[in-house]
């Protein structure tokens, strides 16, 4: 296990809040953080799937698309409203903790947020018309948006929260966070469906859920808050903007292009789509179940991504750069091959799915799937592939890409979905990541990145999802028998794979995982 980290004294000798010797917010391993992550992120990722089957089988499309809608808008409107400020939170907590002025930092932070929050909030119960016509295209429907306003405010609490306990690296405690929130809304939502409710009360069990996750990092938060340090030596406002304005307009300028382009599609749907409101409203729906296999993609993209980055990060500060490049074109290939694999099978379970799960609601959902795996395998790729931009510092230019690709996908959107309907929406949205895609593997060769033949064939074997399920796997297997590349890397994984399963199993075994989320404090 790590060590315990404390608090580096500063210069004017602290004086301690809490005369116990207690180390308050013991940080979890890196070991126990990942394990935690792992296992969080399945149990999640299963009830998640579960929770958007109840979804499409209690509401109609146009029921559907409006909370499609408002997930949409509270996941694009909280970054831009907030500045990036409790982003900032993860960065810099070691930073001001190291010189006891960690209170001062999230106090300074929490007001921040607060007055923006109210401000936000207060815009949408003032002005609910002009929102009902942006999230919903029907001026009308302003029931829902008075529920967004409280469900942003709860939104906004769990996300700060959660950023605090993360940059104290309480793995654990964001990690179960996550999980009441997620388990939390499934049982209220589904329930709430059951009886008829509509999409009003739907975003209130959302809202309810975020503040059901708040309780276990209330809990740790009050017992170890009072034991931090505090300097004799003042934060003063200008030191503190001048420490974290930079990262955090960096952060909210990020989060705003990769938002925008992450919902573009539906919003286009929405507001471009031939017919009245009621019509985009039931497209998204649609769209939203299209994507029900396939979001998985993106989800195990984020996660070997996210595992990877420490290794390559490690192995560039290492100077080792010919690591880092065979690494990424290991994992970006089998990747790639996974995703064609797993998108394959789901293509043949999809009509039973739909058919016996869904009572055959969805057509066009199910028509157009094959597209969405394409570019939702395309869009993991991307995640893994920027890591390489984001080891050389060259950050910027992931940002490049993201814009380049909101503009093709606003581009050919605005030209095809009037002619083709949904058809036209997912053909612009893979496009669009291809770009991105294209992009970021162009700026990866201009900061030393070496190509081969095995990023062709992760480049094209998605692509022949739309060929159909069967082609896709003899692809496969065509890659397979014929690719040294292949065939070398897999070996590879396989062994490394068996080495580390071992390794797995021993600690296991002589370790205790029944108190793994009991909270480690000194006495």
């Amino acid at each position: 296990m790590a060590p315990a980290i404390s608090a580096t004294t500063p210069t004017s000798s602290p004086t301690l809040a809490d005369s116990s010797t207690r180390e308050p917010f013991l940080a979890d391993s890196l070991a126990v953080g990942l394990f935690v992550s792992l296992a969080m992120t399945v149990v999640q990722r299963g009830v998640g799937f579960a929770r958007s089957i109840g979804f499409c089988k209690f509401l109609d499309e146009e029921t559907l698309g409006q909370w499609a809608m408002a997930l949409c808008f509270i996941n694009l409107i909280t970054p831009i409203f907030l500045l990036g400020l409790p982003g900032s939170i993860v960065r810099y907590v070691e930073h001001f903790r190291r010189r006891g002025q960690l209170q001062a930092f999230i106090y300074r932070i929490v007001f921040g947020t607060a007055v923006l929050t109210l401000l936000a909030a207060t815009s949408m119960l003032v002005f609910p018309g002009r929102y009902a016509d942006l999230i919903f295209r029907d001026p009308n429907v302003v029931q829902p948006v008075f529920a967004l306003a409280a469900c942003l405010v709860t939104t906004i609490i769990f996300n700060f929260m959660e950023h605090l306990v993360s940059g104290l690296r309480q793995v654990r405690v964001a990690s179960l966070m996550q999980f009441v929130h997620s388990v939390g809304f499934t049982l209220l939502a589904i329930s709430w469906m059951a009886i008829g409710g509509g999409v009003a009360g739907l975003i209130l069990t959302f809202a309810a859920a975020a503040m059901l996750g708040c309780v276990p990092a209330a809990w740790v938060l009050m017992r170890n808050w009072s034991g931090l340090q505090r300097s004799d030596d003042p934060l003063t406002h200008r030191s503190l903007a001048r420490r974290i304005a930079p990262y955090a307009a960096s952060l909210w300028a990020i989060n705003l292009i990769g938002n925008l382009f992450d919902l573009s599609d539906r919003y286009m749907i929405l507001h471009f789509s031939g017919g009245g409101p009621s019509v985009g409203q039931a497209m998204v729906g649609e769209y939203f179940s299209a994507r029900l296999l396939p979001i998985f993609l993106l989800s195990l993209g984020t996660l070997i991504g996210g595992s990877l980055m420490p290794y390559l990060t490690a192995d560039w500060e290492s100077g080792r750069k010919r690591r880092v490049n065979l690494r990424l074109r290991k994992t970006l290939l089998l990747l790639s091959g996974a995703f064609a694999f797993g998108s394959a099978v789901g293509m043949l379970i999809a009509p039973w799915m739909f058919n016996h799960l869904l009572d055959g609601r969805y057509t066009q959902a199910l028509a157009v799937m094959p597209i969405a795996f394409v570019f939702c395998a395309w869009s993991g790729l991307i995640i893994v592939a920027e890591n390489y931009l984001w080891c050389a510092e060259k950050g910027k230019l992931i940002g490049v890409a993201l814009t380049l690709g909101l503009l093709a996908n606003i581009l050919l959107n605005r030209l095809l979905l009037p002619t083709m309907g949904l058809y036209g929406a997912m053909f612009a949205t893979a496009i669009a990541n291809l770009v991105v895609l294209l992009m970021v593997l162009y700026f990866m060769s201009t900061q030393g990145f070496v190509f081969d033949r095995s990023i062709g064939f992760a480049l094209i074997l998605p692509a022949t999802l739309l060929a159909g399920p069967y082609f896709a796997l003899l692809a496969i297997a065509a890659v397979m028998a014929t690719s040294s590349h292949t065939q070398r890397y897999l070996g590879e994984v396989l062994a490394e794979f068996r080495q580390h399963a071992g390794k797995l199993q021993s600690r296991l075994a002589n370790s205790s995982l029944a108190n793994l989320f009991t909270p480690r404090l000194h006495s």
